[in-house]
């Protein structure tokens, strides 16, 4: 099986640009064609590519906060979009059967719903769902035709046939995020992937069957896309730790991890040439291929991806440093104590400076390098357990606390059970509701002082 590396640019490439992509790329050399937004209110949290030839260039959908759901032919980017209407909440999926002729969406209303592309009629609505519905998929295989699959919050995945469910695929010990065919171009394959905040991927058979349980990620995974064939197959995953998985479909292995600058990966999917696209917390798309002749990325994306990588181990080593691997903070010295050689490199030591406070100091081998201001936290025992779970979205939790991030609109909803990781809890509320990361800490210490 090839491995995947970072894409070579096809057009002039400036520092930060190159095969980072942004928006529409039509064309495929990286620049973007913009789309109106008059008709969208808030965060757009799914989009769906119809190929249809009736539609010529094919139908671009999306979903999202205002829980419409919005159609654009390509061919008429001006005329304004078809608007689904009919879910109560945020649509945060979409999934086209193979054919472009039915639509499957769902959202935080606890449902899915399928629909007509061609008249925008809601077919069929599967309330079976106790909590949000994160992920379908269209199922066209013989014997399954117009089967819909539905990954929930609730832990469980579902099969729809008709309206009515057919199967409940039980294993997963966490809310599950996304959904993908294996091969989906064999026409008669039968089985299909999960992924889970649990951290485990699950491979399934249709009747219900699980077949095997892929492990390997640290954390929440987002999302899970099948490589053709014909760039020698596979199934990639992509979570919270800023490692792109790949998977050997056949026997689970893991054939090969692919590092991102970003932690966050929130989505995956495969381009017309087979090469792999990841949606990135760094507001960028990195694109990586097998094939030799795209190999090798163009210099303003190589010290990008380089740089960024660098920054992340900075980051990690700096995090294993203080702690020392026991989530203890080092005492803090002073500052005569830099004039001393570390003992190890990636040693870290905290000095209450002059002038600034407390800075952590990192030794690199030679010198003490000042890796930034550092604000202590205060000690404190484990947070008990409340004496009465509460419920967001169908799912029982110790805390659902409500933050706010706009004065004109109602607060958000954050969901925390004790023992969680705070920065993941935090990381996945951000992806969730589209927020600046800059309130990673802000949110992280919210949680600290609220469940304390």
């Amino acid at each position: 099986m090839g491995r995947f590396i970072r894409r070579r640019g096809t057009g002039p490439s400036r520092a930060g640009e190159g095969r980072r992509r942004n928006r529409m790329d039509r064309r495929g050399d990286g620049s973007c064609r913009g789309l109106g937004r008059d008709c969208i209110r808030g965060f757009i949290n799914s989009v769906c590519w119809i190929r249809k030839k009736s539609f010529d260039t094919g139908l671009l959908c999306t979903g999202g906060q205002d829980s419409l759901i919005q159609v654009v032919s390509l061919t008429a980017p001006d005329a304004p979009p078809r608007t689904l209407l009919g879910h109560g909440h945020n649509v945060c999926c979409l999934h086209a059967s193979a054919d472009g002729k039915r639509l499957a969406s769902g959202s935080w209303d606890c449902t899915a719903r399928i629909w007509d592309v061609e008249s925008g009629e809601c077919l069929q609505v599967l309330t079976d769902h106790t909590a949000a519905v994160w992920d379908v998929l269209c199922i066209d295989v013989k014997g399954y035709e117009g089967t819909v699959v539905t990954a929930c919050a609730d832990g469980l995945i579902r099969s729809f046939r008709d309206g009515q469910r057919k199967q409940l695929f039980k294993g997963h010990e966490g809310p599950v995020r996304a959904l993908a065919k294996i091969t989906p171009e064999v026409t008669d394959g039968l089985m299909f992937a999960s992924a889970s905040n649990d951290g485990t991927i699950r491979i399934w058979h249709l009747d219900g069957t699980e077949l095997n349980v892929l492990d390997g990620h640290d954390s929440f995974i987002y999302s899970l896309v099948s490589i053709p064939s014909s760039s020698n197959g596979g199934l990639a995953s992509s979570g919270e730790d800023g490692i792109i998985r790949i998977w050997n479909e056949e026997d689970g292995g893991l054939d090969q991890e692919v590092l991102v600058p970003p932690l966050s990966v929130w989505a995956l999917t495969t381009l017309a040439d087979g090469d792999l696209a990841c949606g990135c917390s760094d507001n960028c798309i990195w694109v990586f291929t097998r094939d030799d002749v795209r190999r090798g990325a163009d210099e303003g994306t190589r010290v990008a991806y380089e740089s960024g990588l660098k920054e992340r181990e900075r980051m990690q080593k700096l995090k294993a440093g203080m702690d020392g691997g026991k989530n203890e903070m080092p005492k803090v010295g002073k500052v005569e104590e830099l004039e001393d050689a570390g003992t190890k490199q990636g040693e870290v030591k905290l000095v209450e400076t002059e002038t600034d406070g407390v800075h952590a100091f990192m030794w690199d081998g030679s010198t003490w390098e000042d890796v930034g201001q550092v604000v202590s936290e205060p000690l404190s025992s484990p947070a008990s357990k409340p004496t009465e779970r509460m419920q967001h979205e169908g799912v029982e939790y110790d805390y659902v606390f409500s933050i706010d991030t706009k004065d004109d609109e109602p607060p958000l909803k954050l969901p925390y059970n004790i023992g969680d990781d705070m920065h993941e809890t935090a990381a996945a509320f951000i992806k969730q509701h589209s927020l600046p990361e800059s309130y990673t800490s802000q949110i992280v210490d919210f949680i600290k002082a609220s469940s304390s």
